[in-house]
This record gives C-alpha cells, sequence and structure tokens, in this order.
C-alpha cells in the first residue's frame, strides 16, 4: 500500500551567514572615518587629561576638555559594554550592521513561503522549527492547542494510527542516515469529526545535521476510495462490483467487475450515479450517509445497452461536508441467481441469504467482523457459521474477540500474540472444554483498525507434528538405548564366559565359590536390564508363533495372580470371535507382566488394594479412531486392555510414561524401563499400545497387535517323538573344525578355550577380513562358522556372502547383541543359518555347536 522513492532533487537549503554556509570572507578593512572618529575622540581625552593634570597650563578651557573626556569616556563605555560595539566590535566593517539585523530575525523563515506542513529536526528526530501548517495539522491531529509550544516529533504526530508505525519508522530510520525518502501512508481518518485522509512525507537532509520534513495531503481518486493502490486491495479483480463516489454523485472509480457488467472503458470519465441506476435507486443509496452505519438495499444498474441488472448494493459513507466518501459494494441478487438472465453463476454450497454475504456466511473456515480501535480489545461483530461451530458458540456478536483464546501465559502474551497476528497467522488454542489449535489472521481497514479475522483449525495438523516429533524423539531414545545395549552385551558377554570358566575351576565348597555365584547373579540381573533397553528399542530377537490369546492369557493368569498381591483382585474377560496373532509369547508376556505390576504397585501406594482387569476383544482401526488414537492404522486387530482403579496420571505424566528411566515411584524403587520396555515390544510386533487415564479412577493400557486372518491359521499338530526327545538333555562334547570370528578379543578368546575343552578344534579370526585369508589359504575345510554379525570393516553377512564357494558345507551360527532381523535373507544362498543372541552361557554356545554339527537332519541341501 506504501510506494518507496528515493529522492534525487536537491531540498531547500537553509541560507545563513555562519561560518560552514559556503561564503567565503575577506579580511575585514578598516574605514577612514572610523578612524578620524576614534582618534578625535582620544585626542580629547588626552586634552582633558593635561588640563587635570596641570590646570594653570591650560587656562580657562580646562573645565571644558573636563567635560569632553568625561562625555568621550562615557560614550565609549556605552558603545563597548551596551552598544553596537558589543556586538560589532571597534572596527566593524561596512555591512555589519544589516547582516547583524538579518541575524536577529527568526532562523528557517523561509519554511513559512511552502503551502506544505514542514518540520526542520536534527537527525534524531528532535523538532528545531515548525510552519504554521505544520502546527495546525499538529493542533488537528491531537485536538490541543499549541499556541507557542514547541513543534512535536512526527511519529507522535502519528501515532495514534498503528498502520503507519512502519512507514514512519522507515522514513525516521532514512533520516538518521542522511538519506532522502518519500512515503505515501495508508489512509487514515483525523481530528474530531475524523475526516478521512492520506498523506505524502518526505524527508530530505540539511546541512549542519538538520533533516527536512515535509507532509502533503493527497486528494483526487485516491482520497475518493480509500486506498493508495487499488489493485493491492484486491478490489479491482474481485469478483464482485465496486464503486466510490462523491456526495455530489460523482464516481471517482469503479473496479473491473462493475466497467464490464456496465460496458464502460477504464478511461470513462465524469460518470455519476444516476447515470447507471435510475434516480429512485439514488436516493435509496444516500439515505443512511447521515448515520454511517452500512445501508443495504436491493437495486438495479443499467449498462450502456439499456437492460437493467438485478443487484444488492452495500453502502457505507465516511466523512461529512465535501470531504464525504461513499463506498458501495454491488452482489448478485437472490432474484437474479435463481432465475432470470444466466449472466452469474451459484459459486456457495447453498444461496445467500438476503440479508447475509454468502462468502463470509459459506466460508469453510472460520471468520469474524471485528470493531475496535485495538485487536487486543475489539468487539465481535458478526461472526460465520465455522467459526461459531468451532467455537461452540462463543463467538457470538458483542463478545470479546481475545476472550475466544486460551490466555496460557497471561493475558499480556496473548495481547502480544494478537498484536502479532496482524499481517500474518499466528497459533493460539480456542477456550473451551476442547480447546483446539488455530491459526489467526488479523487484517486491517484504512484507518488501521481490526476490521476482519479469519481463524483456521489446524488441529489435526498439530497433532500430526506432535505425534511426529514424540516418535523421531522417541527413534532418538531407542537408537542411543541399543547402541548402548549393543557394547553393553560385549562386556556381559566377557564376564559371563570368565565367571563360569572360574565357576568350573572352584566347585561347589570351594571358599570362592559363593563370590563367582553373586558375580553370576548381578550378571544375570544386569542381562536382563539390557533386554529391556533392546526391547525398547526394538532390536530383541524375536521368536514369533501363531496362537490365540485367549489360551495364553488363561494359562498366564495362573502365574500372575501369584505375583499380584493379595488386596489385588484379578479379572480376566475375552471376548467373543477373537482373532489369532502372531508374535513372541515370551515378550508378550513380559509387556502385560510390566502393566500388571505397575497396576499393582499403583493401587496399593494410593488405595491399598483395587481391581485389575484385562480383557481381549476384536477391533478395528476404526473402532481406535472412535476412542481418539487416530495415529493407529485402519485394518483388523487384536485388542488387550489392561485395566486398573489406581490413582490415574496428568496429562503431563502420560506424555513421558515411554521413555526410559522415567518413573513417578519413589528413588531406588524400580528401574524406569517397564513402560518402555512394553512400548518396544508392542512396536516390534507391528502393534500400538495406547493410554487413557483420568486422575482418582485409574489407567486403561490398549494394546493393538494385528490379527490374523482365517487362512492364515495353521491347523494344529501335534509334537512328533523326534521333537520330544531333543528336549531331553544332550552331550555337549562333540568334534568338528570351527573357525570363530569375533571383533572383542576378550570374547573370542575365552569362547575359542571354552569350545577347545569340549573336543573342537578351533580357529580365531578378529575380523571378516582375517576370516576370509584363512578360507583363501584352508578352502571347505570347516564344518562350522561362528561369526559376530556387525564388526569393523566387512560385517558377518557380507563376509559368508562373499566366502561362499569357500565354506563347502560349512553351517553358520551369527552371533550379535543386536535383533536377529532375518539375517538369513541377506545371503544369497540357501545355506542354513542360525541365530544365537548375546550375552550367552558357555552350556548355549555348546548346545548350539551340538546342534548344528551331530544333528544330521539339518544338513545342508
Amino acid at each position: 500500500m506504501d510506494t518507496n522513492t528515493r529522492m534525487h532533487e536537491s531540498p531547500p537549503e537553509e541560507v545563513e551567514t555562519a561560518e560552514g554556509s559556503g561564503l567565503e570572507f575577506t579580511r575585514p578593512k578598516i574605514d577612514v572615518m572610523q578612524l578620524l572618529f576614534w582618534g578625535c575622540l582620544l585626542i580629547s581625552i588626552a586634552a582633558a587629561s593635561v588640563a587635570l593634570a596641570w590646570p594653570k597650563a591650560s587656562g580657562a578651557p580646562g573645565p571644558i576638555l573636563l567635560i569632553a573626556m568625561g562625555s568621550g569616556g562615557l560614550v565609549f563605555l556605552l558603545w563597548t559594554v551596551r552598544g553596537a560595539g558589543r556586538m560589532l566590535g571597534l572596527f566593524p566593517e561596512k555591512g555589519s550592521a544589516i547582516r547583524a539585523a538579518q541575524a536577529s530575525q527568526p532562523r528557517f523563515g523561509w519554511i513559512e513561503a511552502l503551502d506544505e506542513s514542514v518540520l526542520i529536526a536534527d537527525q534524531g528526530g528532535a523538532p528545531v522549527a515548525a510552519n504554521t501548517a505544520y502546527k495546525d495539522l499538529t493542533s488537528m491531529a491531537l485536538m490541543v492547542s499549541q499556541g507557542d509550544n514547541a513543534p512535536v516529533t512526527v511519529d507522535r504526530l502519528f501515532g495514534a494510527s498503528p498502520g503507519l508505525a512502519a512507514p514512519v519508522y522507515r522514513l525516521s530510520k532514512d533520516a538518521k542516515a542522511g538519506m532522502a525518502r518519500r512515503e505515501v501512508l495508508p489512509p487514515i481518518t483525523i481530528g474530531p469529526e475524523q475526516v478521512p485522509a492520506q498523506y505524502e512525507i518526505s524527508v530530505s537532509p540539511l546541512p549542519r545535521g538538520k533533516v527536512l520534513w515535509r507532509i502533503r495531503p493527497i486528494a483526487g481518486e485516491r482520497e475518493a476510495t480509500g486506498a493508495a493502490d487499488l489493485k493491492s486491495l484486491y478490489v479491482e479483480d474481485a469478483p464482485m462490483g465496486f464503486f466510490a463516489a462523491r456526495p455530489d454523485g460523482t464516481i471517482t472509480y469503479a473496479n473491473s467487475w462493475l466497467r464490464d457488467t456496465l460496458g464502460l472503458p477504464e478511461s470513462a470519465r465524469n460518470v455519476r450515479i444516476d447515470d447507471i441506476m435510475r434516480p429512485e435507486f439514488v436516493k435509496m443509496l444516500s439515505r443512511d450517509r447521515k448515520t454511517g452505519l452500512p445501508g443495504r438495499v436491493d437495486v438495479q444498474i443499467r449498462g450502456r445497452d439499456g437492460i437493467e441488472i438485478p443487484v444488492h448494493a452495500i453502502t457505507t459513507w465516511s466523512g461529512r461536508g465535501a470531504e464525504a466518501a461513499g463506498r458501495t459494494i454491488l452482489l448478485p441478487s437472490a432474484q437474479m441467481l435463481n432465475g432470470g438472465e444466466e449472466r452469474f453463476a451459484l459459486t456457495g454450497s447453498r444461496p445467500p441469504r438476503p440479508d447475509g454475504d454468502p462468502m463470509f456466511d459459506d466460508a469453510p473456515f472460520g471468520a469474524v467482523r471485528l470493531q475496535g480501535d485495538s485487536v487486543q480489545g475489539a468487539i465481535i461483530l458478526d461472526a460465520n457459521r465455522a467459526l461459531m461451530e468451532m467455537t461452540g458458540g462463543q463467538a457470538a456478536p458483542g463478545g470479546q474477540f481475545a476472550a475466544m483464546f486460551q490466555a496460557e501465559d497471561g493475558e499480556d502474551a496473548l495481547s502480544s500474540v494478537l498484536v502479532d497476528a496482524i499481517d500474518k497467522p499466528v497459533g493460539l488454542k480456542l477456550a473451551g472444554k476442547d480447546p483446539r489449535h488455530v491459526n489467526v489472521f488479523v487484517a486491517l481497514d484504512g484507518n488501521g483498525r481490526p476490521s476482519v479475522a479469519y481463524v483456521m483449525d489446524i488441529t489435526d495438523q498439530r497433532q500430526l507434528e506432535i505425534r511426529l516429533a514424540h516418535g523421531e524423539k522417541m527413534q532418538a531414545i531407542g537408537q542411543l538405548a541399543g547402541g548402548v545395549a549393543h557394547d553393553f552385551n560385549n562386556v556381559l558377554q566377557g564376564i559371563i564366559l570368565n565367571n563360569e570358566e572360574l565357576m568350573v575351576r572352584h566347585p561347589l565348597g570351594d571358599p570362592s565359590y559363593s563370590n563367582l555365584q553373586s558375580i553370576n547373579e548381578f550378571a544375570m540381573r544386569a542381562k536382563e536390564l539390557v533386554k529391556m533397553l533392546l526391547a525398547y528399542a526394538r532390536q530383541q530377537t524375536f521368536k514369533r508363533e501363531i496362537f490365540a490369546v485367549p489360551d495364553f492369557l488363561s494359562e498366564f493368569s495362573i502365574l500372575l495372580r501369584q505375583l499380584l498381591d493379595e488386596r489385588i483382585e484379578l479379572e480376566v474377560v475375552h471376548g467373543r470371535d477373537v482373532p489369532h496373532i502372531k508374535a513372541d509369547k515370551n515378550q508378550l508376556e513380559n509387556a502385560i507382566l510390566n502393566l500388571a505390576t505397575n497396576a499393582r504397585d499403583a493401587m496399593l501406594s494410593h488405595k491399598n488394594g483395587g481391581k485389575l482387569t484385562i480383557r481381549t476383544a476384536r477391533a478395528t482401526g476404526a473402532d481406535a479412531h472412535a476412542k481418539g488414537f487416530k495415529f493407529v492404522e485402519d485394518g483388523e486387530y487384536m485388542l488387550i486392555e489392561v485395566e486398573d482403579t489406581g490413582h490415574g496420571m496428568s496429562k503431563d505424566v502420560m506424555e513421558k510414561i515411554f521413555q526410559p528411566f522415567f518413573t513417578t515411584k519413589e528413588a531406588g524403587v524400580g528401574t524406569g524401563l517397564g513402560l518402555a520396555t512394553v512400548y518396544g515390544i508392542i512396536k516390534q510386533s507391528g502393534g500400538y499400545v495406547c493410554t487413557t487415564s483420568t486422575v482418582g479412577k485409574g489407567t486403561t493400557f490398549h494394546i493393538y497387535l494385528p490379527a490374523l486372518k482365517a487362512e492364515e491359521v495353521p491347523a494344529p499338530v501335534e509334537a512328533t517323538a523326534a521333537d520330544k526327545a531333543a528336549a531331553r538333555p544332550m552331550d555337549i562334547s562333540g568334534r568338528g573344525r570351527i573357525l570363530l570370528i569375533e571383533d572383542e578379543d576378550g570374547v573370542r578368546g575365552i569362547a575359542a578355550s571354552l569350545l577347545r575343552s569340549r573336543g573342537y578344534e578351533v580357529e580365531e579370526a578378529c575380523d571378516g577380513e582375517e576370516a576370509m585369508e584363512i578360507l583363501e589359504d584352508n578352502p571347505q575345510s570347516f564344518d562350522l562358522v561362528i561369526s559376530d554379525v556387525v564388526m569393523p570393516g566387512k560385517d558377518g553377512p557380507t563376509l559368508i556372502r562373499e566366502a561362499k564357494d569357500l565354506l563347502g558345507h560349512a553351517r553358520v551360527i551369527f552371533i550379535s547383541g543386536y535383533a536377529e532381523r532375518d539375517i538369513a535373507q541377506q545371503l544369497d544362498d540357501d545355506r542354513a543359518v542360525s541365530f544365537l543372541p548375546k550375552p550367552f552361557t558357555v552350556r548355549q554356545l555348546a548346545e548350539r555347536v551340538k546342534q548344528e554339527l551331530g544333528s544330521p537332519s539339518k544338513e545342508a541341501a
């Protein structure tokens, strides 16, 4: 709306006779007449002095000479002390008196000759001088009598209009930098009668650090329409008619829609309102001129072809007398939309109301008309249907606009955010029981006051952003937990293997046995903690199987009753037609056990007992959405609900419960990994874990696991004799040549030593490159390869894939602290591969080696 230009013309310069004004002064010359005058004065004083010193020598003229001396001294004294000599000096040059007279006149007197408001200020904006026009403008704008008071600054002059702050700031900035600038200000109303006006302000540098401010009113078309650039207000290309007119009926502006409808060229001039409609319609448009309120009336406009078109006119008037200006919006009338000529197309979702604006009422986002001097104190004049539904009726006319929003950080912070909403969207929350996230955008009218606000519901978008941020945070924590668990697994592996070797050397009865047994117990506890971290990081080794959850829970509930306190009532309720799932039974047991123990602790600590209910049912994604879990994807699910009657959780606590090491229990009680483990297990199983809680009533965990279709469930198979025989204890000694690849020296050394003690021939390699060299030197000579998965340089799967021709029929066991992750699929052949997770015991390693080398049914094809 502003037009900013740099001015290249030279500003009027201050005319002064002081040093630095550009004039060159010559050395002053002594006037002969002045020299004669002062010489005579000195001679008379000398003669009088002689007469006074030697009265007899002077005779009768002595007293006369004495009188002359006194007179001359008095003249000299008055000249130098109080007279012109004080300003002109003892020997003034010619013209000094004239210049002194000019200097006594007011500075910058030339600004009175300008027909615009002018202010002379320093570069910081402090006023120095102003002409009468500027003082009159100040009196009208501030509604005070200036009199002989010092002029005010420009920013104070227009400080009451917020819309002018930006252009005035830009002008002040360039003035301080000694640069010229011109700005066209937005239209405002000024004075006690609120007369519409618009000004152009320019700044120009003057000598000696002064700045010239010129304020010129803009008249003509801009003053009539109240806009510096009509196209910038989207009026020119608006899909409706608009025209501005003077009180005498002259149309000063018509937009393109109206010109095209009437058949008028863009260059048309001197068009009057009675040229485009009948006189009775002209009177109807001007009947609300004195009230200043918008007037609505159905009229007919007439084109150049003589055809009259029915429209609905909305007219507003501003100003008084000859300075008044009228603005009229023309909308297609209901009559035109429902029949007659097909010149207008109905684009709304319903016909517009006779007393409403369809573009406002049927907008798919919230819109509200405002009245007031500031956004913070604005009053609602009208709100559309979308906003009324969004706020639950709180956006009723007459209410305060700011009261629609939550003041989470206080009223002052809310006011500041609403001011920021001018010309840019800001995020807020609507007040009410179910607060919604919205973007708010406030538009100002031509007077710099809030006129319309748009409110867009972004609740779904904000929830998606929150879930995405939470997911990224949990993923980052999971990656950290997985990395720590993997490194710790290697440490534990060395501790467990070395401790078991020492327990063999120091059997029961040895004085050191009890200490070694304690080390083993602590190592097992550390192993369980690492398993929890891996479960949270979703890097556990899962052994999925298909089973029915009701049968699984019926068996597990027997153990669960023994773990719960007798003051806790346990109830298991199964739904009908519950689907099968494919999951790891042990991990699912671990998840439910963690939820049950947490519920037990909550009920015992706050209510000294309670009821724990576990329910199963068939569910769908739509059922989860109905409960508020929008992030659950569509599909069929097996639902397990664990509900307690404890004290419940607040919203802040619920946002953190799945974070590792977060706990609400007392210090030293619990690890803070229980719910984090549940989260990891369910996520790794492809499901969702959701929470609902009410403080004082209890908490419910909803576990959604993917359900299997009926055709995916295999028929039950009885255990074979071979399987039953495999379950019996086995001899863990054997024969065979093994290649052991492990980057941890301590783990590799103790594992190789233990395998050699069981009768195996073991070759060691510290990484994939060394193992490749051994295989190249001894191709197809190994019966079994035991390799770590993650190693520096060439990892385990890459080694096996590249050395497949050197391995022959050797079987492969991968060992790692990470999850299996279908390692066999990373290999190019059908080689038999098994996985042994770290940390493992000596017996677990020996049994797995025995199984791979001693079972003929597992020989490679």
